[in-house]
């Protein structure tokens, strides 16, 4: 492989890292951030495996358990280290931040409510309008949000 392609593969892949880094890319890669890194390193496995200490075919299977989500945590922060990266692991949550996870909860708690209690009202012939069950809908979902019962997730 010319030095050229070299800088070039090593590029992207340092560009992936900050796109993962700042949550702009999903950080799986097909063929694993082991190999990928290991490649972009060019670090042949047999090279890897004497840094971490294992036999090349230990390694290969760290790989492959990599790309099958199966590898323990441990078993990836000893790779990282032996080619001198650091592992981030760490949960991000799928609305954005901790409170917009809450309050998607809380709507779906408030929702439950208000359809118990709607149910109760238009067999008394008490129904109300679907402005006011929205506005009602919005301060419930606040209140349970602000307050984090301990129902919340139930």
């Amino acid at each position: 492989m010319s030095s050229i392609k070299k800088l070039l593969i090593q590029k992207q892949i340092d560009d992936l890292i900050q796109l993962v880094a700042i949550g702009e890319q999903r950080s799986q890669l097909h063929s694993g951030w082991i190999q990928t890194i290991r490649l972009a390193l060019g670090m042949s496995l047999r090279q890897l495996s004497e840094r971490i200490g294992v036999s090349p075919s230990a390694l290969n299977n760290f790989e492959k358990r990599e790309q099958t989500e199966a590898i323990s945590l441990a078993s990836l922060k000893k790779v990282a280290n032996a080619m001198d990266m650091e592992l981030v692991y760490y949960l991000k949550p799928k609305q954005g931040s901790i409170y917009h996870t809450i309050k998607k909860q809380a709507r779906l708690k408030a929702l439950e409510i208000l359809e118990q209690s709607n149910q109760t009202m238009k067999l008394e012939n008490q129904e109300t309008s679907i402005a006011s069950q929205e506005i009602e809908l919005e301060r419930l979902t606040n209140e349970i949000a602000n307050k984090i019962p301990a129902n919340l997730w139930d």
